[in-house]
C-alpha cells in the first residue's frame, strides 16, 4: 500500500520562530509542519511538500543519509535575494540540515551534526547562498558553519553555556558578518 500526501492542516508555531516566508513570488508561502517543508500557493490552495517519504514499517526511526528530514522542522530560513533556496533543520538525535528548491523540491544538500547534537535549536542560511550557520540543543551549544556549495563543514566552535535563541546574517551584499542572540537576551 501506498500514500501520497494531499493537505497539511497546521503548523507548530508554539515551537517555531520566525518560520514563515514568502516564496519566489508573493503567490506563495513556505514553511515547516512536522517534518516537511510545505509550499502553499495562495491563490488556488494547493501545496508541495519537501519530505514525506515512505517507510517500511520494521525500518528503524533514524536512518544515515536520508534525503529529508526524519523528525520535527525546528528551523526554517529563506534565502532573501531569490528566495527559492531553502534551509530547514531539524529536532532529535540524527539532526540533519535540508538545503533545498522551493521550485523543484528538490534536494540541494544535507548537513548531520552527528549524534551529541539532539536537535537545532537556530540557523540560518546567507544572503549569498553559500553558507548555513546552526547551533545544536547539546550542552556546549556547539556552532557549526556549512559550505553550500561544498557540501561540507568549515567551523565548529562552543557557543557557551547559554542556548541560541536566533541566527541571523547581514543583509549587506558579501557581507558575512552574522549574530547569533542568546535566548537570555530576546
Amino acid at each position: 500500500m501506498t500514500w501520497e500526501i494531499d493537505h497539511v492542516y497546521g503548523y507548530s508555531g508554539d515551537r517555531n520562530k520566525s518560520c514563515l516566508y514568502f516564496g519566489k513570488t508573493n503567490n506563495e508561502i513556505i514553511y515547516p509542519t512536522a517534518a516537511l517543508g510545505v509550499v502553499q500557493d495562495l491563490t488556488t490552495g494547493k501545496q508541495r511538500f519537501f519530505g514525506g517519504l515512505e517507510k517500511e514499517k520494521m525500518q528503524p526511526k533514524y536512518m544515515d543519509n536520508m534525503p529529508v528530514h526524519q523528525d520535527d522542522i525546528t528551523d526554517l530560513s529563506v534565502c532573501h535575494t531569490q528566495r527559492n533556496i531553502v534551509a530547514s533543520a531539524e529536532l532529535g538525535a540524527k539532526s540533519t540540515v535540508h538545503v533545498w528548491d522551493s521550485e523543484t523540491m528538490k534536494s540541494i544538500a544535507q548537513f548531520s551534526l552527528g549524534g551529541s547534537a539532539k536537535g537545532i535549536t537556530a540557523m540560518a542560511l546567507s544572503p549569498c547562498q553559500r553558507y548555513i550557520a546552526c547551533v545544536d540543543h547539546s550542552n556546549d551549544h556547539m556552532m557549526s558553519i556549512y559550505n553550500v556549495n561544498r557540501k561540507k563543514m568549515i567551523l565548529q566552535v562552543s557557543a557557551g553555556s547559554d542556548a541560541i535563541g536566533d541566527i541571523q546574517w547581514s543583509k549587506k551584499d558579501n557581507d558575512l558578518r552574522f549574530i547569533a542572540v542568546t535566548t537570555r537576551s530576546l
